[in-house]
């Protein structure tokens, strides 16, 4: 795999996709497989991807995240071999945030112990809920109580912790969400949380696709939006909410259009204006298939850092926005925005009604 450009001279963001888990979630559509046989040739192969990208040196890091999959069911032994890819690839004196996703049921001691010798400053926790029988409706395989365990040991490890909830759950009420936000707001510092949406290729889908999911949501969402800025938590991007100084500085690197490098799988990077699509399968992946490479336009880079940065309670800077976005957005209801003579930003209404503002301003782009 050869990529055009050269790095060694800024920096840029690494996401590195893991591709394994315990058990297929039910409402889950991102690439995973549950055989693990494979974790040596996807080694490999993340080894020759990195190798790709660092030909002409190692590549300075500000940001570094490990998602999944979930990285917890790698072994040990399986992270070192991947820690040491990272660090021969990669200067990773400069990172400011490295975070791993991890499940409930497979964090232990000896990993929070890995991941504090190897400079790692956040875990993000896949509690998803703190109510039982929304998580077996789930197809979760671990239980509130070692959800509440999960996050008492990162909390006394000393490092950062996200909690990622869902709601719109088949059978969940709003006093069960409530519960949930409530529980991981006395551990966490950053909670995600995200609207269960079934694609049809998700184990859920069957029984509960052809539910109305986007209309239960609202009531959800706004409720999120109304207590957790109570409790000192700022809604600093559509799905997410963090204490004071906690926001994802990786995340971040999306929604301003930063260069993000993303090994693995089904993964995609953008670096200098291009965009990297990897191939959607770990067979494919290994046998070293070339990632699909799409040269973004002027144009429609601007489209696409407008769109991620509205994301945020940023938003954009106004200078840099197409004049058909301006008029986009003097058109719609200006209670959507957050608007002053430097930028726009959504408001919390915005955020709320987000995919409508999105459509529009891709119908005038496109006129």
């Amino acid at each position: 795999m050869i990529r055009d450009f050269t790095l060694h001279t800024k920096h840029c963001s690494l996401y590195i996709h893991v591709p394994f888990c315990e058990r297929k979630c039910g409402y889950c559509s991102f690439y995973s497989i549950t055989d693990k046989r494979g974790v040596n040739s996807w080694l490999e192969a993340v080894k020759r991807e990195a190798e790709s990208y660092s030909r002409h040196g190692r590549i300075n890091l500000s940001t570094l995240y490990i998602g999944g999959g979930t990285p917890t069911v790698l072994t040990l032994s399986e992270w070192e071999s991947l820690m040491s890819i990272i660090r021969d690839n990669f200067d990773t004196s400069s990172i400011t945030e490295a975070t791993t996703e991890a499940n409930p049921n497979s964090l232990t001691p000896e990993y929070i112990a890995f991941f504090q010798d190897n400079n790692f400053t956040r875990i993000s926790l896949g509690v998803q809920s703190m109510n039982d029988t929304e998580l077996l409706t789930l197809g979760r395989i671990h239980d509130s109580e070692s959800a509440r365990n999960a996050m008492s040991l990162v909390k006394s490890s000393g490092l950062n912790l996200s909690c990622d909830l869902i709601f719109a759950i088949p059978g969940q009420t709003l006093r069960s969400w409530d519960y949930s936000l409530r529980s991981v707001m006395d551990y966490a510092n950053h909670i995600s949380c995200y609207q269960l949406t079934l694609e049809p290729d998700a184990p859920m889908f069957e029984k509960y696709g052809g539910d109305d999911l986007n209309g239960v949501g609202y009531k959800f969402y706004r409720y999120a939006q109304y207590i957790l800025p109570r409790h000192n938590f700022t809604q600093y991007e559509i799905s997410n909410f963090a204490a004071s100084g906690h926001e994802c500085k990786h995340n971040l690197a999306y929604w301003n259009h930063s260069d993000v490098i993303v090994l693995g799988p089904s993964a995609v990077s953008y670096v200098d204006g291009v965009r990297y699509t990897n191939p959607k399968t770990l067979a494919e992946y290994s046998a070293g298939i070339e990632p699909v490479r799409e040269k973004l336009s002027p144009r429609e880079s601007e489209i696409e850092l407008a769109i991620l940065s509205l994301r945020t309670r940023f938003g954009v800077l106004r200078k840099n926005l197409l004049p058909e976005i301006e008029r986009a957005v003097s058109e719609m209801p200006p209670d959507l925005f957050v608007i002053t003579p430097e930028r726009i930003a959504l408001s919390p209404r915005g955020m709320r009604l987000g995919n409508y503002i999105w459509s529009e301003i891709m119908l005038y782009a496109e006129s």
